[in-house]
């Protein structure tokens, strides 16, 4: 992808991370989570090998987690989310809340709206219904450089996923 992937850890690093997560934490903070998160590589669950055609795609199509403190909210902890990808001038965006939890931790969030943007305009725009707090998707955060260049995390269907931060 780019000059810094060598510095990025191993998928072996990363199953040693999370199962140290998993035991004592990540001690991943609120705001250390804080920015633009652009997607970098993905592994199935149970697979020791990255799932190349996926990353490509993600790359290829810009895949973005952001996230933002919740202004709306500002004595709690929780974050504002969008999961996002571009092809060429159009951009689909997920938007909503999520919030920490727990000492690993988990980042539970729900989307409440879908846009579809060609450029600037948005052509499509459409709330999405809250699911029940209990199936609501997650991620498993398992570790974030010192630096802050890199996340990584598992999400509630198994696939282990590898974030670096835009610059």
């Amino acid at each position: 992808m780019n000059g810094n992937r060598m510095d990025l850890p191993s998928l072996d690093k990363l199953k040693e991370l999370e199962k140290s997560a998993r035991a004592d934490g990540s001690g991943i903070e609120f705001d250390s989570l804080l920015g633009l998160w652009k997607f970098n590589s993905v592994w199935k669950q149970g697979s020791d090998t990255e799932d190349a055609i996926s990353s490509t795609l993600l790359q290829v199509l810009s895949a973005s987690l952001e996230l933002k403190k919740d202004t709306q909210n500002p004595e709690e902890e929780k974050f504002t989310i969008a999961n996002a990808i571009k092809f060429g001038l159009l951009t689909l965006r997920f938007s909503g809340y999520a919030n920490l939890e727990r000492k690993q931790p988990l980042l539970p969030f729900s989307f409440e709206c879908i846009q579809i943007k060609l450029a600037s305009i948005t052509i499509l725009k459409r709330s999405l219904a809250a699911p029940d707090q209990k199936k609501r998707p997650f991620f498993a955060l398992i570790a974030i450089d010192s630096n802050g260049r890199w996340l990584s995390a598992r999400g509630k269907g198994g696939g282990l996923a590898l974030w670096v931060k835009d610059k």
